[in-house]
């Protein structure tokens, strides 16, 4: 047989059945390897040497338009670069591959709008099932999947007024309570709290934390030694200098990672130093903090995207029993390095 040249892309259905000599339904019987009607041996051979020829790939749409999975699971994050993300990202591709499925991954650089797109755009191409670090309009994106009876796990960051919806997060207050109870108990009292400016509810739990960490240990909490602002490079330099104005702050706790960053390197820009002038404590474990062994309480990105990944494959796989929602709190883990200072 000599092959024809196409002008798509990919090889169709009507390009094995042109190069056959046969009808596009005949093609579809044999690749299909149904049984409902008769095919001669010939016939069938010439098919499957046509498709074969050709580099056929069976189109996993066309399945899916049948009802049939693709195989297929869209990941949505908010931060390619954010190494806690990327931990789950692994996590999933892992458990995925275990299924059988691969991942379809997307940035929505925490903008609701390319979110909304990203989400109509995966509507297109069928994905099975949706794993979404939501935008402050999550709720309202992922109304999309809920009018289509598509099964999703939103993982870290709630949904706003839902509540019958798949879930899986770190306990963000307890983030917050646990770091500043540890300086609390190396004996600082004069905590400072730097954070993320944002609407997403759980960073203001991990500054509720903190709040109740001061009030069980009795400390008076100072809204001087609260600090906020964007992600924007030289944001956390600026917010530790505005801090460090305060001469009777001991120690601050970082509760992003970027801020982290920015706001030790500052300290070590002004040569002071970490942990004799000022101790230092963040929310996040990425590598840089691990090589400098800063005190930090790492949420547990791996774990809940395992769990996450497995929640949603329940689902498809019919697991899952009509009208039950599972929300799963992933512990963190608090990782005590040298940048904290035992006060007298």
């Amino acid at each position: 047989m000599n092959r024809k040249k196409t002008n798509s892309r990919y090889v169709t259905i009507r390009d094995v059945a042109e190069m056959a000599g046969t009808s596009i339904a005949t093609v579809s019987y044999v690749l299909n390897d149904s049984k409902d009607r008769y095919i001669s041996d010939e016939l069938r051979e010439r098919v499957l040497n046509a498709a074969a020829d050709l580099n056929y790939v069976k189109s996993g749409l066309a399945s899916s338009l049948k009802g049939k999975q693709r195989g297929i699971l869209a990941v949505l994050t908010p931060q390619y670069e954010n190494p806690f993300f990327m931990s789950m990202f692994i996590a999933i591709e892992k458990i995925a591959n275990q299924y059988g499925y691969v991942l379809s991954t997307c940035n929505t650089f925490d903008d609701p709008k390319h979110e909304k797109e990203v989400l109509e755009r995966m509507l297109t191409i069928r994905a099975d099932g949706y794993l979404v670090i939501p935008t402050v309009e999550g709720a309202k994106n992922m109304s999309i999947l809920m009018a289509n009876n598509l099964p999703f796990v939103a993982i870290e960051r709630p949904l706003a007024k839902m509540e019958q919806y798949h879930y899986v997060s770190s306990d963000n207050f307890e983030v917050g309570f646990r770091i500043t109870e540890h300086l609390i108990q190396k004996g600082h009292r004069h905590i400072g709290i730097i954070y993320w400016d944002t609407a997403i509810t759980n960073v203001y739990e991990r500054v509720s934390g903190y709040k109740e960490a001061l009030r069980q240990a009795g400390i008076s909490f100072d809204q001087t030694l609260v600090k906020k602002g964007d992600l924007k490079e030289g944001t956390g330099m600026r917010l530790t200098k505005e801090l460090l104005e305060n001469s009777q702050v001991t120690a601050v706790i970082y509760g992003q990672y970027l801020l982290a960053e920015d706001g030790i390197t500052y300290l070590r820009k002004q040569k002071v130093k970490i942990p004799e002038e000022i101790s230092v404590a963040m929310v996040g474990n990425p590598a840089w903090a691990r090589m400098e062994e800063i005190t930090r309480i790492a949420q547990a990105g791996t774990r809940m995207g395992e769990v996450a990944a497995r929640i949603l494959l329940d689902q498809l796989e019919g697991k899952t029993m009509p009208g039950e929602y599972i929300r799963q709190i992933v512990e963190s883990d608090l990782y005590e390095g040298g940048t904290v200072r035992q006060l007298v």
